[in-house]
């Protein structure tokens, strides 16, 4: 996007926010990349000998003589976002200024100035420019605002939802997708009513809540069922096939329904902040997904989402398709997106909403969530007519939409019929949605892109060598965002990416980029909170920018960015677009475990007792029957001769599991067997006064660059397996031999002191 460009788009967002930016007012509030007084000119010219001036200084009015706020977007002369953000505070510093809003070309980053910290409005992060009224509300980084609604912040609307489920369970709905389309239908009911005169559905009386929320009994399930739904099916889905957008409620307890109907009458939804409702969603999607894989699928954290549109910048005109849409997050975020910016742009007249609604979004999805997605497509605009119940692998499209978002389902079975639609013909299901991503992009168009995530079998698996030779050969795929491992927590620690795809029509790139992101804005954990603050998606899409301006053919330099020549790529065996067969440096402090360690195979010859390595045991290897019990000889070999032998001090893993941790060291002088599928290691000789096996093993299982590298050398398409070879590419902090002994005793001190808690609650005794 070009520098004047940024500057119109930025106007137009001072401007929705009540700002008055041009030139000629006399209240003129808004000044670009210059302050409003010679004085405040020389201040920056002399204290930060600066050639620039802020891109833009906001100010309260002419009696004000301080601005209240800076706003500053990444340059090229920046490394990076921390640069942009370090020269706009000290521009805000300098001036006086209070706030700091970082922009990076889709969204904000905003700083209260006094303490550095992200500005946050009822605990949320502000990703957008505020009004000058709600501006002057802030005495910290932190503001609560109340609404009239009962309903005022994420956790009220969390326990309602909560309270809602527990009354659904209670009344004999399952669990999963059951439970949960129950749900989105009773939810729904209310939010359309809420929406109805805002957004002009025109709904009739008699279909809106306010008319049955007071029936009791039998009743409000019989006019809900065979009134309210027969009504809204005919207003928004009459063209359907099926049985219509929505179906009769499971519910069969009138007195269960009428206490859920009484909380969700507690909702405004008018009175409650979009984010707040967004969030809230999000937060019931992910209770269901934690007991119940059949939603799982269904689920991208909801920045991914943003992500994934801020990569492919979604606009009107566009043609967008999300093939396995799931409950519709992809479209939803692109549809609010264009409508957003036609509003801010003032061109959202009839015949261009209509456009937008009827010609702008297509999605398909195989199992019944299609009916949720186009809900959500309704609250959000009404763009949900061209989303479609299907098996999108056996309804192939051919060169139609120019933007493709999707989240493939991971690792499908497929059928012969199915990938014989595509070429290659490949029987992988993660490569016939790739497939049939790329045949639905048109191909005449020099603009058309995707982006899509999928696991990381698809870098690497030799199944699909024929797809990766395909996509690096015609210079469609440009380039792969390398995500944690653990970003689908807490349903998945699958190491997934994100490939960008541009149009056929291009000339090749040389080279196809590699991005690693290490911060994702949120912690690595089963719980994911939110980290404030700059992150690696940020960064990107900064610099994806550049990336833009050259049609990705210069080679940029920035941190966590590497470039992978396509004819590497097509020259090795495997055609592999793992970065680390081709980018594998020595890191700076770190060695290499090749230099320390080698692979020990002694058959159990001594019938040594069997041990289990697992993640749930601090040193990792227990004997099987101390942690399975007395049937532990059931589910492991009677006869362990063909195992291996782990002596003291040896290391063995878990190759299948070892992306989650399953490492093990024997600390016992009596020698165990372990399977002859977990390779096991020892010191190589003259390594023992140098190394400690602890401190090695400790690396592996709390280092979190070496625990990210075993997640990105795991491959495979149905178990991510850490084969011996790549185990021993990985590298661990060198440090002196004295160090290791304290880190070590520091943690067995630790670990004496866990047990004997542990003893004493066991043998706890309140009688």
């Amino acid at each position: 996007m070009l520098e004047r460009e940024v500057e119109n788009v930025i106007e137009q967002h001072l401007r929705k926010n009540k700002w008055i930016v041009d030139v000629g007012f006399k209240n003129r509030q808004v000044y670009r990349q210059s302050p409003r007084t010679e004085e405040e000119r020389n201040k920056l010219l002399k204290d930060l000998d600066s050639r620039r001036f802020p891109d833009f200084i906001l100010y309260e009015s002419n009696k004000v003589q301080k601005p209240i706020a800076i706003i500053e977007t990444k340059r090229s002369e920046h490394k990076n976002l921390e640069d942009a953000k370090e020269q706009g505070m000290k521009y805000a510093k300098k001036l006086g200024a209070k706030f700091l809003f970082l922009y990076n070309f889709n969204r904000y980053l905003s700083y209260y100035v006094p303490n550095e910290k992200s500005l946050l409005i009822d605990n949320v992060e502000v990703n957008n420019i505020l009004p000058l009224s709600i501006l002057k509300k802030f005495t910290s980084n932190e503001l609560k605002i109340s609404g009239t609604a009962e309903i005022r912040s994420k956790s009220d609307l969390i326990n309602l939802f909560r309270v809602a489920n527990n009354k659904l369970r209670e009344a004999g709905v399952n669990a999963g997708v059951t439970r949960f389309s129950e749900f989105s239908n009773l939810l729904f009911l209310k939010l359309v009513s809420d929406l109805n005169e805002e957004r002009n559905y025109n709904i009739k009386d008699e279909f809106l809540w306010d008319t049955y929320k007071t029936y009791e009994g039998n009743a409000l399930i019989n006019y809900i069922n065979n009134t309210v739904i027969d009504g809204l099916n005919k207003k928004f889905d009459s063209s359907e096939e099926d049985n219509g957008l929505f179906t009769p409620l499971h519910i069969k307890d009138p007195i269960k329904l009428k206490e859920i109907v009484d909380k969700l009458d507690t909702l405004n939804f008018k009175k409650i902040d979009t984010d707040i409702k967004g969030d809230a969603f999000e937060y019931f999607i992910q209770k269901y997904n934690q007991t119940n894989n059949d939603l799982g699928e269904y689920f991208t954290p909801r920045h991914i989402v943003r992500f994934l549109n801020d990569i492919v910048k979604p606009t009107y005109g566009d043609k967008i398709y999300d093939p396995f849409c799931g409950t519709g997050g992809m479209l939803i975020v692109a549809f609010e997106r264009i409508l957003n910016e036609l509003e801010e742009r003032g061109k959202l007249d009839e015949d261009t909403l209509t456009n937008l609604r009827e010609q702008t979004i297509w999605g398909g999805e195989i199992s019944d969530t299609a009916r949720i997605a186009k809900m959500n497509m309704i609250l959000s605009g009404d763009g949900h007519s061209n989303i479609m119940q299907h098996d999108s692998f056996m309804n192939p499209v051919s060169d139609k939409y120019n933007i493709v978002i999707s989240n493939i389902p991971f690792n499908m079975e497929v059928t012969n019929e199915q990938s014989s639609l595509y070429e290659p013909d490949i029987k992988k299901g993660n490569a016939v949605a790739i497939l049939h991503i790329l045949k639905a992009l048109k191909n005449n168009n020099p603009y058309s892109r995707a982006a899509i995530i999928v696991p990381d079998a698809v870098l690497n698996d030799k199944s699909m060598k024929d797809l990766r030779k395909n996509i690096v050969s015609s210079g469609q795929l440009l380039g792969i965002v390398s995500l944690p491992s653990k970003v689908f927590l807490p349903y998945t620690e699958a190491k997934t990416s994100i490939l960008i795809f541009g149009s056929k029509t291009n000339i090749p790139t040389e080279n196809i980029f590699v991005y690693k992101v290490k911060n994702d804005g949120y912690t690595l954990t089963t719980r994911r909170r939110k980290i404030s603050g700059i992150n690696d998606l940020d960064n990107f899409i900064s610099i994806h920018e550049e990336m833009l301006e050259t049609n990705y053919n210069k080679k940029l330099n920035y941190d966590n960015l590497f470039y992978i020549s396509r004819k590497d790529i097509l020259d090795e065996k495997n055609k592999s677009l793992l970065l680390t067969q081709y980018h594998d440096e020595q890191i700076t402090g770190y060695i290499r475990l090749s230099d320390i360690l080698e692979q020990v195979k002694e058959k159990n010859t001594e019938h040594f007792e069997t041990a289990s390595i697992t993640n749930a045991e601090f040193w990792g290897m227990p004997l099987g029957e101390e942690l399975w019990g007395e049937n532990f000889i059931s589910v492991t070999s009677e006869n362990n001769i063909n195992y291996n032998v782990v002596r003291e001090k040896y290391i063995s893993f878990n190759p299948s599991r070892a992306n989650v941790g399953s490492f093990g060291i024997n600390m016992s002088n009596t020698p165990v067997a372990v399977s002859n599928a977990y390779p096991t290691f020892r010191l190589k000789q003259g390594m023992e006064s140098r190394y400690l096996m602890e401190y090695i093993y400790l690396q592996l299982t709390h280092n979190s660059r070496v625990i990210e590298d075993i997640a990105e050398r795991s491959y495979g398409t149905i178990r991510q397996a850490l084969n011996a070879t790549e185990f021993l590419k990985l590298q661990i902090k060198d440090i002196s031999f004295d160090e290791q002994q304290k880190i070590v005793n520091t943690v067995e001190k630790k670990h004496s002191q866990v047990l004997q808690i542990q003893k004493e609650l066991n043998n706890l005794n309140l009688e």
